[in-house]
């Protein structure tokens, strides 16, 4: 099989994951187009990971943990790994802010075909990139991370 029907396989899986525990919901599909340097990174971690999960979480004011992400801040995230819940990846990126939450749905799921902008004849790569909501029932976070009236623009990088 290709490296393309590869990775769609294990998108696919990841959404049957999914739907077993949310049923149906809306899936966007993007195709994005990087630099060959950028592809090849893509293409040599596509093995361990196919996906990544970001979570907003939501404490009894209504706020949104964030985390610092260089001179950004971001919501919890993990990249999935093949044969890895989604899931159980979403509440460990949360746990390591030191906060413990229910996951309580789905807000974004993509599926993006990520192409070598340098060679149309290569493979592309697919990755499945979900937005969780979740609900504080534990734990304080860190100083470094902090509780925002609104969560910050998603980044779900490829």
């Amino acid at each position: 099989m290709k490296f393309a029907g590869r990775s769609r396989d294990c998108v696919e899986d990841l959404l049957a994951e999914l739907e077993a525990g949310y049923g149906s919901f809306p899936v966007s599909q993007t195709t994005v187009s990087v630099s060959s340097e950028c592809y090849e990174e893509i293409a040599r971690e596509w093995e361990g990971t196919v996906g990544r999960v970001d979570v907003h979480v939501r404490n009894d004011a209504d706020e949104v943990l964030v985390r610092p992400d260089g001179e950004a801040v971001r919501a919890p995230a993990s990249i999935v790994s093949s044969g890895a819940s989604i899931e159980n990846r979403a509440r460990s990126a949360v746990q390591s802010t030191g906060v413990e939450c229910r996951i309580d749905g789905l807000e974004a799921v993509t599926i993006a075909g990520v192409r070598n902008e340098d060679d149309a004849e290569a493979d592309p790569v697919y990755r499945l990139l979900v937005l969780f909501t979740g609900t504080h029932v534990g734990g304080t976070p860190p100083a470094e991370c902090q509780w925002r009236a609104e969560p910050p623009e998603s980044q779900l990088l490829i």
